[in-house]
């Protein structure tokens, strides 16, 4: 059974000015930790010169897996507090790199911190946030004459329909929540007398916009 998560629906960037210093914040969809790694190098290779490139990264669904690293930054001012904003956003197959350039100026551990987590909570407000909701795969096949019927219900019940195809009979294909297929069956049913033939063909996530926190 699959479970919903959130994570941006693309890469996303923002940087920050703080005493001189600049932080690039670089936040993406990612589906394992190789991933995740490999964006992380992929930072490092960009921005060769920058002073820092701090982690924080949160991998799959039922049990979720965390790494972040402080990359030479003073101990607990910039991976952990970057991972704690994803967290805080219930973000998961998620990776975020801070990348820094030093800009003369000490910040002090408590600076740091903010600095670093600042730069994350940044990133999270600019990306595009998706829940990522189990959804069945639903093929319903119907006589030509219930189609207009069924595209009625459809309408009314803002049903997600992923495809169609015509032979002697038509066929749909339907994304529904795992809910609410029951009750749409019994309706659907109802409406064309027994004559729609359903089979559920496993479920898939359907990207919907994300409530933010």
């Amino acid at each position: 059974m699959l479970i919903p998560y959130t994570a941006p629906e693309a890469a996303c960037r923002t940087q920050t000015e703080i005493q001189k210093s600049l932080f690039i914040a670089d936040l993406a969809p990612v589906s394992s930790m190789e991933e995740a790694a490999a964006f992380w190098d992929s930072r490092r290779k960009e921005f060769r010169d920058a002073t820092h490139h701090c982690f924080a990264c949160r991998i799959g669904t039922g049990q979720v897996l965390e790494k972040s690293s402080d990359d030479g930054e003073p101990q607990g001012t910039a991976g952990h507090p970057m991972l704690h904003v994803l967290q805080m956003q219930e973000l998961t197959n998620t990776a975020l790199v801070v990348t820094r350039y030093f800009g003369g100026i000490k910040l002090g551990a408590g600076g740091l911190t903010r600095a670093y987590s600042g730069a994350a909570a940044s990133a999270c407000r600019s990306a595009s946030l998706v829940t990522y909701t189990p959804h069945l795969r639903v093929s319903l096949v119907l006589p030509y004459d219930m189609v207009g019927l069924f595209e009625k219900y459809a309408g009314d019940k803002a049903l997600r329909v992923a495809d169609r195809s015509f032979t002697d009979t038509v066929t749909f294909t339907l994304l529904v929540p795992p809910a609410d297929w029951e009750p749409h069956l019994r309706d659907l049913t109802n409406l064309t007398a027994g004559r729609a033939r359903a089979e559920t063909l496993g479920e898939e996530y359907v990207p919907l916009a994300a409530e933010r926190k």
